[in-house]
């Protein structure tokens, strides 16, 4: 909903101020604003979170083989 113009603006204010929201409101329907990337998920390494392997899965990894 467009709020009426302030009556304390002169007229030289208004008409600025009303080929600015045209300008406006023509630039958002000729260059829409880009979609933002898809938010990519970390894989789940074999490691603990601190960084250290997980050497329990490792070792009952080894020994199958």
């Amino acid at each position: 909903m467009v709020e009426p113009t302030p009556p304390h603006l002169s007229l030289e204010q208004r008409e600025r101020l009303e080929k600015l929201a045209d300008a406006s409101r023509l630039r958002a329907a000729l260059y829409p604003s880009p979609r933002p990337p898809p938010v990519r998920r970390r894989s789940r390494s074999r490691q603990f979170p601190g960084g250290r392997p997980n050497l329990w899965r490792y070792a009952r990894d080894r020994r199958r083989g």
